[in-house]
């Protein structure tokens, strides 16, 4: 069609240039954007206009969603009293755009005019309202103050259901995006719904961040700083990127976010808002912790929403985390109570304006409802919904009923209201309502549609009207699947519409709803069914299908675990075994087998090797692969039961199974499960002290290991085995005698396990790191790999490796000169380490602990820490350190004025190094000797065994040992 400025079509003119609608002499209302998207549609009827043109027409430097389109199109049609199953103007082509079908001419219109479908009675469309929280708002207002100068802010606002959280935050975040030097993002976290992907709210808001203004600016910020981060929003990625995701750990991911955040504030003030926190995945708590635990300077402020009782009831960790940062002045937090009489009079006033209501209005409403704003706000829309409250002609409002009698109507609930207006629903509405409930609290049209097999614009166009003419849902985008079915996307108004539809569907019927939707997600996700698997188990699991259920929530543990989110692995996995226990009792061995291998991993991972709730699950799991079979799964439930002996110091269990685990290997014929082997012997051999024998099976591990076969195996056994053989190998080295080896193959543990990106591999290879610096006695080198070790171990929730790095830490302060808090941090990690179950290096640990309080004169407290570890050298066979337990007896009894005795101490450590032929514990014991002997014969002899230790050496020469030793031999002579 010819462009025209006037155009007729049935009983109405539209006048382009004055922006006009009109019927006969009645001016029709629209607004700016709605006019706009119709007279677009006018000048092209007839031809089909696609979503996309549509919004590049009308909001040509704007980014918008499809949601807006549809807002305005339902606008227009209420206008012209259109209909969507029989239209007369405005036809919809299913997910693609909209046709004009109406004859237009250009002119006044020539047809009589039909009468209009009578549009359905609206709610008064209450006015955003927000009373009673006016101390909460200007407190808010000077932390976002403080936030503008750099100090970061981290805000929890707690309350109760429907307690006005939500109304608070949209409110303040209302003031402040009104700065146009203000980005705010936002997003919301969901009860058992979705797919419970790690940092699911935050992708969430920068997805919404990067529909705005903010677009280009996050969008390079996140290219630069957080690629990961932009990996994960596909609607942000630039065109021709790769669409296939990394995998990334989560460290990496808190790194980049700092990072990212940083950035955005340098010049802006950035607000992120966290709906309902109680409900958020592990590694969204662990990115607030640590964006709170940040120096640096930030225009930053976090304001997260959260039910304090519902955190508690459920145990879930947000309760743990937001105690630790206000113990340590990190966060605020604003408790949110009822609404005062007061409080409702002025809510009264202002949703109604214009008087007319009468005094005892607002006192009944607030006895009724006891302030509960939820409550309030809803029996207030219900009774103008039952023309209890109408508007006046000379303007304001009127009671169309007494105060007694409307007292009477009010339920005694909120739960009561909500089921009140549910039953006014029609029939079709209702029984969709009830499929969006089992799709969760935020669903896609097409979702609610499978549940109860409604046509899907059907089930949109009640979507719809639920959310326009009573409440229940709010339009929040759109959604498509795999396999191209795309819908609109819904909210329930409020979680507590979502629980009240959800419990009131029947059991049996429920269950029913759950399998349909779950076999329609199958069909819509077959293609990449990993992406989705925790939703498909969910659905399976209510829907009593176990045997999928169980499929499923294996895959999503698995896929939580490549991407370590070693905590939602854990409770995936718990809800598998809880769905085998529905399987018929034939087909469960093997889905449990499998399930109880991966739990007994991820839970070593989280609680330590010695984890008593670990080893529970591998026995489980190697009773059930004997029965079944599986001769080939006998091995990682024998390698977990290995860890856990090892973990507890068990050295001639430990060694046992060490070998079993070889003969098993060798008799199924398979090099990796061998490698693996050579791993649990190297280990075994080194805390036995036989180092030699470490060496070997190191050597024997590297000659199998292959970097792209076995990469995989840290899904298996927890780390990389080339990163553990020469991370324990390079520990054997410096015992027998080659410090300079030690540090080189060190490195290359360091080196691997970063390109690896594998955190559990990186925490140990930077942990024996720090051990080896530190007996190289280089100060420096080991606190730097022990904070290293410590920020993965805290980003991760390895306790094991944390309270490990504790110590470590606290003995290179130690040996630094900051010896009190050096001393403090090493006992507070061995109460740690002991908290996870772990007896193995505690030997070790105790000597250096020892040794500092020795440093520091403490020769009692010394003593008997070293007596403690020669005791648990005969009690469980750990004999890696005693020849240096025996020394530093001997150093302490020296200071004690007890020579003859420390001699012999001296001398029992040279003959125990010996035999293990542990060259650099040798070469200590014979300085410390030396150093000690007061009569002609013991110096010499000293001198003897000293000088033929250091002639043994053929590296190392400029370590403080051999420096000190030869310097010594250099005084005696």
């Amino acid at each position: 069609m010819t462009a025209a400025s006037e155009y007729s079509f049935g009983p109405f003119r539209l006048d382009a240039p004055n922006a006009r609608l009109t019927r006969g002499r009645q001016v029709v209302a629209l607004k700016p954007k709605v006019f706009d998207v119709l007279a677009y549609l006018v000048r092209h009827a007839g031809r089909l206009v696609i979503q996309d043109e549509l919004i590049q027409a009308v909001w040509p430097d704007t980014i918008v969603g499809d949601s807006s389109l549809k807002s305005c199109v339902r606008q227009i049609r209420k206008a012209l009293g259109d209909r969507v199953r029989k239209p007369q103007f405005i036809e919809t082509v299913h997910r693609r755009g909209y046709r004009f079908i109406a004859p237009v001419s250009t002119g006044a219109p020539t047809e009589p005019a039909p009468a209009p479908a009578p549009a359905p009675r609206q709610l008064a469309a209450p006015p955003a309202v927000l009373v009673g929280r006016e101390v909460e708002l200007r407190q808010l207002r000077q932390w976002l103050a403080a936030a503008r100068g750099g100090h970061r802010q981290f805000v929890f606002v707690a309350g109760g259901p429907g307690s006005g959280k939500t109304a608070l935050a949209e409110s303040f975040v209302r003031s402040a995006a009104a700065d146009t030097q203000v980005s705010v993002a936002a997003g919301q976290c969901f009860e058992h719904f979705g797919s419970g992907e790690a940092y699911l709210p935050v992708l969430e808001a920068l997805s919404r961040l990067g529909r705005g203004p903010a677009s280009e600016r996050l969008i390079r910020v996140l290219s630069t700083h957080a690629p990961t981060w932009l990996a994960h929003l596909p609607g942000l990625r630039p065109k021709g990127s790769p669409e296939s995701v990394p995998v990334a750990p989560p460290e990496r991911m808190l790194r980049e976010m700092a990072e990212a955040i940083e950035q955005l504030t340098a010049d802006a003030l950035f607000v992120l808002v966290l709906e309902d926190l109680h409900w958020a995945d592990y590694s969204t708590l662990d990115l607030v912790s640590a964006l709170a635990r940040r120096r640096e300077p930030a225009q930053l402020l976090v304001l997260a929403t959260y039910r304090p009782v519902e955190a508690v009831l459920t145990g879930h960790p947000l309760r743990t985390v937001k105690q630790d940062l206000q113990s340590r002045g990190l966060c605020h937090e604003l408790q949110l109570g009822l609404l005062s009489d007061l409080d409702v009079a002025e809510y009264l006033t202002a949703r109604f304006p214009g008087g007319g209501l009468p005094d005892g209005l607002s006192r009944l409403l607030h006895h009724r409802t006891e302030g509960h704003p939820l409550f309030l706000v809803n029996v207030v829309d219900d009774w103008v919904a039952q023309g209890q409250l109408v508007p006046r002609t000379s303007g304001g409002w009127q009671l169309k009923s007494d105060l007694d009698a409307l007292a009477g109507g009010v339920p005694a609930s909120i739960r009561a209201l909500i089921e009140k207006q549910l039953e006014r629903l029609g029939r079709e509405e209702l029984r969709l309502l009830e499929g969006a409930s089992v799709a969760g609290v935020e669903f896609a049209a097409a979702a609610a549609a499978a549940a109860v097999e409604e046509d899907l614009l059907h089930a949109e166009e009640y979507c719809e009207v639920l959310a326009r003419r009573h409440n229940f849902l709010q339009p929040v985008g759109s959604a498509e699947w795999p396999d191209g079915t795309a819908s609109g996307r819904y909210r329930f108004g409020h979680e507590l519409y979502h629980r009240v539809v959800f419990e009131g569907v029947p059991e049996a019927r429920r269950r029913l709803l759950h399998q349909r939707l779950a076999e329609r997600l199958e069909t819509a996700h077959a293609a990449r069914p990993a992406e989705s698997a925790a939703e498909l188990a969910l659905h399976f699991d209510k829907g009593r299908d176990p045997a999928r259920a169980v499929r499923y929530f294996e895959m999503a543990a698995d896929r939580a675990a490549r991407q370590y989110a070693h905590r939602e692995a854990i409770d995936y996995l718990r809800r598998g075994l809880a769905a085998v226990e529905r399987l018929p009792e034939p087909q469960r061995a093997v889905p449990e087998l499998r399930l109880q291998l991966s739990l007994g991993l991820q839970l070593q991972m989280i609680q330590g090797f010695a984890s008593p709730d670990a080893r529970r699950a591998y026995l489980r799991a190697r009773d059930l692969s004997r029965p079944a079979g599986e001769e080939s799964l006998q091995f990682p439930a024998l390698w977990g039961l290995w860890l856990f002996h090892k973990g507890r110091s068990e050295i001639p269990k430990a060694r046992a199974m060490a070998e079993e685990l070889l003969a098993l290997a060798r008799r199924l014929r398979d090099p990796a499960l061998e490698l693996q082997a050579q791993q649990a012997l190297a280990v075994t051999t080194l805390c036995a002290g036989e180092p030699a024998a470490t060496r070997r099976h190191m050597d024997r591990g590297a000659a199998l290991y292959d970097r792209e076969r076995h990469q995989t195996h840290t899904l298996l056994f927890g780390q990389d085995p080339g990163v553990a053989c020469q991370a324990f190998g390079a520990v054997a080295l410096w015992l027998l005698g080659y410090p300079d080896q030690a540090v080189q193959v060190s490195r290359e543990a360091s080196r691997l396990s970063h390109e690896l990106v594998q955190p559990s591999s990186q925490a140990l290879a930077l942990h024996f790191a720090a051990m080896v610096h530190q007996c190289r006695r280089e100060g420096r080198a080991a606190l730097a790999c022990a904070e290293l070790a410590l920020t993965i171990a805290a980003d991760q929730g390895f306790s094991f490796w944390r309270a490990g790095g504790t110590i470590m830490r606290g003995c290179a302060m130690a040996e630094s000169g900051d010896s009190e808090e050096g001393i403090a941090l090493m006992r507070q990690g061995l109460d740690a380490w002991h908290d996870t179950g772990s007896v193995t290096y505690r030997t070790y640990f105790l000597a250096l602990l020892a040794e500092a309080l020795a440093g520091e004169g403490r020769t009692r407290e010394g003593l008997a820490l070293v007596d403690e570890g020669l005791a648990l050298v005969e009690q469980t066979s750990e004999r890696l350190f005693e020849a240096e337990l025996h020394r530093l007896r001997g150093e302490l009894l020296t200071r004690a004025d007890a020579a003859d005795e420390a001699e012999v101490c001296f001398r029992r450590a040279i003959d125990v190094a010996r035999k293990q032929e542990a060259r650099s514990l040798e070469l200590r014991a014979a300085s410390s000797m030396v150093r000690a002997a007061t009569k002609k014969k013991q110096q010499a002899d000293a001198r003897a065994q000293l000088s033929e230790t250091i002639g043994w050496f053929t590296e190392g020469f400029e370590t403080r040992d051999l420096r000190e030793a030869r310097a010594l031999l250099d005084r005696v002579r």
